[in-house]
């Protein structure tokens, strides 16, 4: 199973939580993400091998910061983010 490591442990911004999942993940899949979340679900799907590993690591050390970041609807960016992560079986998300 194919794996990728996005660490997002030094993340203090929505930016640099974006800028980690590019580095770890999005640019490896063929991919520049820019934030928008419909695009986060539709990278999720770009890997050609299915079912894949996605560790993040450091989760729990960026969600206060990132987390001050709210979505349109007002919801911690971080909780939307899970749930696009819950919805998508294909990865197999580890949180370390």
């Amino acid at each position: 199973m194919r794996e990728y490591v996005v660490d997002v442990s030094a993340a203090t911004s929505w930016a640099e939580f974006i800028g980690a999942f590019n580095q770890g993940f999005v640019r490896q899949v063929g991919g520049e993400w820019n934030g928008n979340l419909d695009a986060f679900n539709d990278y999720l799907w770009w890997p050609d091998e299915h079912p894949y590993r996605l560790v993040v690591r450091g989760w729990h050390l960026c969600a206060s910061a990132v987390n001050q970041h709210e979505t349109w609807d007002r919801r911690p960016v971080l909780d939307v983010i899970a749930e696009i992560l819950r919805d998508n079986p294909q990865a197999e998300v580890i949180f370390v």
